[in-house]
């Protein structure tokens, strides 16, 4: 099926605002965001290469609320999930101001626990990290591979992705029972960067904040006052977003109520997501096209066409995107996808492998919005000679729904 662009009013207007900046509506959401009760990293990695210029590392960055302090309280006192907005519920609390810190890492004392999973969401490490109201926490995943000899040689050059959450979530919450839910004390506000070489470039991947739960919102019946209580599913009652796996007890991302709905009500519906690649043969080292769905699905294949930098139609193909985390590569030398390879006139200037490849991702058919949901972006590699290792972060941009 070819859905070509027209280079005419609105689409163009579009069209151009692809190429110059693919950010809309996923950007929104996924980058300017909220803290949650659970953080999402939605590509992670540490390549302890041999070869210092070709070292790759991921930093993250968090930042520790006090939900009390943030206002996160129903009328009866129990916790509200984070964010409020995403979870449905609006605070009953009153926000207070910050308490001046007088003393080396305040008072409100409690610990984050991250979770690091594969490409195909296997617990592959975690770790506790202590924390107070009004914490900043670093988190350098090299080091902690290189912290034990037995992860180097087991995790060095593996991607995958993180979770960060507050221990009390992990603690409270009974193995076996995913209805029991135990609301997180801290919400957590992050953000992450890959660096490449020796500091040579830094470019920063999308932290998304996540509620545990959210609450059911059927038209004309009021949300439950109590956090995560009643029947899931039913009016008054919630959605379970994050729990534990019932087969390794590790959480587990049932829903992301932001970043991009891959549900229809309808069967056999797909959604597109454009994303721009710029594989100039004079500029460009190598795209890392990067999809996070919240399940792995061995049937999940997108229908793709490739654009050139005038948005004019080259060629479809397909592509299997079977993992929760999925990396497409594509260099000058070796194109993902048929079409890549091309040159034209733009605007007066002569340009190369330079354009839009467009997803054609199937969606899960369920009347539970987010039921299947994603992250979508592209690092561009960029530069030439003493820059040969410049990245450049851009979002995907969330496209129309249609029948297939």
């Amino acid at each position: 099926m070819v859905r070509e662009f027209k280079k005419t009013g609105v689409a163009a207007a579009l069209t151009g605002a692809l190429l110059a900046t693919a950010s809309l509506s996923s950007h929104a959401t996924v980058q300017l965001s909220s803290a949650g009760d659970v953080l999402l990293v939605p590509y992670v990695v540490c390549d302890l290469n041999a070869d210092l210029s070709k070292q790759t590392n991921t930093l993250v960055g968090l930042i520790t609320f006090w939900k009390t302090r943030l206002g996160l309280i129903d009328k009866n006192g129990a916790l509200l999930p984070a964010p409020a907005g995403l979870a449905n519920v609006k605070p009953f609390g009153t926000p207070t101001v910050p308490e001046r810190v007088t003393t080396p890492r305040g008072g409100k004392k409690g610990a984050v626990h991250w979770y690091f999973y594969n490409q195909k969401s296997e617990h592959l490490l975690d770790g506790v990290i202590p924390v107070t109201d009004n914490d900043f926490v670093r988190v350098d995943w090299c080091s902690i591979v290189q912290s034990d000899p037995n992860t180097i040689g087991k995790l060095s050059g593996v991607p995958g992705y993180m979770l960060f959450i507050d221990d009390k979530f992990d603690s409270a919450q009974l193995s076996g029972q995913p209805n029991i839910v135990g609301m997180p004390e801290f919400a957590l506000y992050g953000h992450a960067y890959q660096i490449k070489g020796n500091w040579a470039s830094q470019a920063f991947i999308p932290v998304v904040s996540n509620p545990a739960c959210t609450f059911d919102v059927t038209p004309n019946t009021p949300a439950s006052d109590v956090t995560c209580s009643g029947v899931e599913g039913q009016p008054g009652g919630f959605w379970i977003n994050v729990l534990k796996s019932t087969t390794d007890g590790y959480p587990q991302v049932e829903r992301l109520v932001s970043g991009i709905d891959f549900t229809s009500s309808a069967v056999r519906q797909v959604r597109d997501v454009y994303i721009r690649y710029f594989l100039d043969p004079a500029l460009a080292t190598v795209n890392n096209m990067v999809f996070w769905f919240n399940n792995n699905a061995s049937a999940r294949v997108a229908a793709g066409e490739t654009y050139n930098s005038e948005q004019v139609y080259i060629r479809s193909f397909s592509y299997q995107l079977p993992y929760e985390l999925n990396l497409v590569t594509s260099t000058p030398t070796a194109p993902a996808f048929p079409g890549m390879i091309h040159e034209e006139q733009d605007g007066g200037s002569l340009v190369k492998n330079t354009g839009v490849v467009r997803f054609g991702v199937p969606e899960i058919q369920s009347g539970i919005e987010w039921a299947a949901s994603g992250v979508v972006f592209n690092m561009l590699g960029l530069g030439a000679g003493d820059n040969a290792v410049q990245l450049q972060t851009e979002m995907a941009t969330e496209g129309s729904e249609y029948q297939f």
